[in-house]
């Protein structure tokens, strides 16, 4: 198993693919083997060799009990396993959490960001929010013993659109989806939920200085769209594109081939 250790951290990452270095960077309690992060990896793949790191808190990686968690000690461990790797540079793809990791990234390892897609993300996290009630809300049911299927029905209502549920084979899908194996901890929830709401970059999104895409959806409940659209305005020089689908729209099937079609035309064109 794919493992590296950094001080008393051990993370687990995965590296697949071939062709020239890519990095994907999870979410809130996502990881490298869940249902988006093994979608990404597959897609991105053949084209080039993957590297997907479980972020502390989440998947495979092992923090220590009662450790503090930030959003920059995250970005330092992709750092330090492309160093691993001899990976000077390569482009990024980050979702939600992610997308804030791949800036803090680009903030204090410029060097290593060819470029960036950051997807449904945010620079700063509003607290309290609708956002952290809903994902501490899912949180307490699952403590609490609901049903998976129960709360599959719940992140459902702030993951997808609202013209998703007239699918209803999706739908069934979604609700039925298997049980996560590497499902988030109480702990890791936790030290992801304390880095994220300390988080604010605002005044640095200014100094970011590598080609951007920002993807946001207006149909994004758990991150305000006027949030995502932030970054853009941040960012010197970075595109946007807006997308339907909500915060997961990047595995839907009905808009996950334009999501890759973008992701692999912007790195095809800051390559160089």
């Amino acid at each position: 198993m794919p493992k590296f250790q950094r001080g008393n951290v051990t993370l687990y990452y995965e590296l697949d693919g071939s062709g020239p270095p890519a990095v994907y960077i999870s979410g809130f309690g996502c990881h490298s083997n869940d249902l988006i992060g093994t979608a990404i990896r597959q897609s991105l793949s053949p084209q080039f060799t993957v590297l997907a790191v479980d972020n502390r808190g989440a998947g495979q990686t092992i923090t220590g009990e009662g450790d503090s968690v930030t959003i920059e000690d995250m970005a330092d461990d992709i750092a330090a396993i492309m160093d691993h790797y001899g990976i000077s540079q390569a482009p990024m793809l980050g979702v939600s959490m992610g997308g804030a990791i791949a800036m803090t990234l680009a903030l204090r390892h410029p060097q290593k960001v060819k470029s960036m897609v950051v997807a449904v993300s945010l620079a700063w996290s509003q607290t309290p929010s609708r956002g952290i009630y809903m994902l501490t809300t899912s949180r307490k049911m699952r403590d609490a013993g609901i049903p998976r299927d129960l709360i599959s029905r719940y992140t459902a209502v702030f993951l997808l659109s609202e013209n998703s549920f007239e699918y209803e084979g999706l739908m069934q899908a979604w609700e039925n989806s298997p049980e996560d194996p590497f499902q988030q901890t109480q702990q890791g929830f936790e030290q992801q939920l304390s880095a994220i709401t300390r988080y604010d970059i605002r005044d640095q999104l200014c100094k970011i200085n590598v080609p951007t895409l920002v993807m946001s959806s207006p149909d994004d409940l758990l991150v305000p769209p006027r949030l995502q659209d932030e970054i853009a305005k941040g960012i010197p020089n970075a595109e946007i594109k807006h997308y339907p689908g909500g915060h997961a729209f990047m595995v839907l099937p009905m808009y996950s081939p334009q999501f890759f079609q973008d992701v692999l035309e912007f790195w095809g064109r800051h390559f160089g």
